[in-house]
C-alpha cells in the first residue's frame, strides 16, 4: 500500500524506486502483485507513461486516509512515551491503599497533573491484562507468564493486641500460650485453622478456631485495637498505634513468615512514561516504608 502511494507520489516506477533505495524491477514486482491480490488493475503503464486507473483512484484515497491515521497513531505513541500524561490504571490491597498510597498520593498527582489516575483498591487477585490494569501491587509471587514483577520490599507481619484484652487476658511470655487466645485472622492466611508462625528457624503451626475472619487488614486491625482478640498484622500498618499506645507486639521474635511485595504490569508497559513515572515513585514509597 505504502509502495503504491510512493509510485504514485513520484510519477514513475524509476524515481520511486531511487527514493525508495530497491530496484525497479523489484517494486514493479510488488505493484503487480497488489494489483492480483486486489483483482484490479491499479495502474496502465506502457514503456514512456503510467496512468493511474479510476479503481487506483479509489484505492489511492483509502491509501492516504490509512498513512494519515498510521501517522497519527505513530506521533500519539511517541508523545505517549516521551511524555507523562493519559489515563492510568492501578489497582491495590485496601489496606496497602490506605496506609501507603493514600499519604502519598497527592503528591504524585501534584508532579504529574496531565495524569488522570483510576485507583481500584480490591483485596482479590485480579487479571491485570483482562481488567485492563497499566500496574498491580501485590503480595506474593509471580504466576502469569505474561507479566513482570518488580520487587517493591518485604512485608513482616507480627502478633499484635489491645492493651485492654492484654489485661484481660492476660500476658503472652511464652508462644505456646497463644493458643489459648482468640484469634482474628485473615481468611486467605489461614487454612482449615491452622496457620504458621516463625522465629529465625523454628516454627510452630498453630490450629485454633478464629473469633474473627475477615478479608481486610483495616478492619482486622480496628478488631484488635477494640479488645476482641490477637490478630496477625503487617508491621507497616501498626507504627503509629504502637507509637499510641493503642497496640501492644506480643512475643515480638515470632510472626508469620515474611513476604514480598511486587509491582506487576504487562511487558514492554514501562516504555510508557506514565507508567515508568509512576513505577519510579512507589519504589521510593515503598523503600521508605518497607524499608528493604
Amino acid at each position: 500500500m505504502m509502495l503504491f502511494i510512493a509510485v504514485i507520489d513520484a510519477g514513475s516506477f524509476t524515481l520511486a524506486a531511487e527514493r525508495l533505495n530497491m530496484p525497479k524491477a523489484n517494486l514493479s514486482r510488488k505493484i503487480s502483485r497488489l494489483e492480483q491480490q486486489l483483482g484490479v488493475t491499479l495502474l496502465e503503464r506502457t514503456t514512456r507513461s503510467q496512468h493511474i486507473t479510476e479503481a487506483g483512484k479509489d484505492y489511492l484515497a483509502h491509501c492516504r486516509n490509512i498513512h494519515q491515521e498510521v501517522e497519527l497513531a505513530e506521533a500519539g505513541i511517541s508523545q505517549q512515551l516521551n511524555e507523562v500524561k493519559g489515563q492510568l490504571r492501578v489497582c491495590a490491597s485496601v489496606g496497602m491503599g490506605h496506609e501507603i498510597l493514600k499519604p502519598v498520593l497527592g503528591r504524585f498527582m501534584h508532579q504529574h497533573p496531565a495524569v488522570n489516575l483510576q485507583l481500584n483498591l480490591l483485596n482479590r487477585r485480579v487479571d491485570l491484562i483482562d481488567e485492563g490494569f497499566d500496574l498491580v501491587i501485590r503480595i506474593g509471587e509471580l504466576e502469569d507468564s505474561r507479566l513482570i514483577a518488580k520487587r517493591l520490599g518485604k512485608v513482616s507481619r507480627k502478633i499484635y493486641a489491645s492493651p485492654d484484652y492484654v489485661k484481660r487476658h492476660g500476658e503472652v511470655k511464652k508462644i505456646e500460650q497463644l493458643k489459648q487466645k482468640d484469634f482474628l485472622l485473615m481468611t486467605n492466611v489461614q487454612n482449615n485453622g491452622r496457620f504458621l508462625l516463625a522465629s529465625g528457624e523454628e516454627q510452630k503451626e498453630f490450629k485454633v478456631t478464629a473469633k474473627m475472619l475477615v478479608d481486610d487488614f483495616l478492619m482486622l486491625k480496628q478488631m484488635a485495637m477494640e479488645g476482641l482478640g490477637v490478630a496477625i498484622i503487617p508491621d507497616y500498618m501498626c507504627q503509629q498505634e504502637l507509637a499510641d499506645g493503642k497496640l501492644l507486639q506480643l512475643m515480638p521474635d515470632w510472626g508469620m513468615p515474611d513476604v514480598d511485595v511486587y509491582a506487576l504490569y504487562p511487558k514492554h508497559r514501562l516504555s510508557i512514561s506514565k507508567v515508568k513515572a509512576f513505577m519510579d515513585f512507589i519504589q521510593a514509597v515503598f523503600k521508605q516504608r518497607l524499608g528493604r
